[in-house]
């Protein structure tokens, strides 16, 4: 019996995702990984039993690494600029990390279970958007805001930043840009106006 070796599933998983992001799920098969992997079709189904657990171990670190994000809820408030910073940088770093899962994930898993994660991640954001306009319609009843809201500033958030992610790979750049988008965010765009 041969012994599963991890430097062949870590470029199994590299090629994988490259493959996948360059054609997407549905035009990419197990001999086109196979092939740029340089091993036998047979020999990567020792490592990946199918196509579709081939392309979960490609996204999912992803998928629950944005999912984590979107979720998390600080629980001692940070003041003015430095919640600007952290979450850019956080933001910035998870693109670091994971950007070609995150592209795959949000352009290329038609035909897979997580064909519907970007809409999912919409509804996970309006979620919590929907924590923080009660809590402001609490503070401020005589001006409250509408729940319907939260979508939608859910989905002009979110879609900005996979367009981030689409148009910028370099690390700095990344970091940069997105800390300036959670400024204008957080500001307003009254601010900058």
């Amino acid at each position: 019996m041969q012994v599963l070796k991890e430097e062949i599933r870590h470029s199994i998983l590299r090629r994988a995702g490259e493959t996948f992001l360059e054609l997407g799920f549905d035009k990419t098969s197990m001999k086109d990984i196979a092939g740029k992997v340089g091993v036998a079709v047979g020999n990567l189904y020792r490592y990946f039993p199918n196509k579709e657990s081939l392309f979960e171990a490609v996204v999912k670190p992803a998928y629950e690494q944005l999912l984590q994000l979107i979720q998390v809820n600080e629980k001692e408030p940070i003041e003015g600029g430095a919640v600007i910073d952290k979450i850019g940088t956080i933001f910035a770093e998870l693109v670091y990390e994971h950007r070609e899962g995150l592209l795959i994930l949000l352009y290329r898993s038609s035909g897979t279970a997580y064909e519907g994660a970007k809409a999912e991640f919409f509804d996970h954001l309006a979620e919590h958007m929907g924590i923080h306009i009660n809590e402001y319609n609490r503070k401020y009843p005589t001006n409250p805001l509408s729940l319907q809201v939260s979508r939608p500033v859910a989905v002009a958030f979110l879609e900005g930043y996979f367009d981030m992610i689409r148009t910028h790979s370099d690390r700095d750049q990344m970091t940069e840009i997105t800390k300036q988008y959670m400024a204008v965010w957080f500001m307003g765009l009254k601010a900058v106006l």
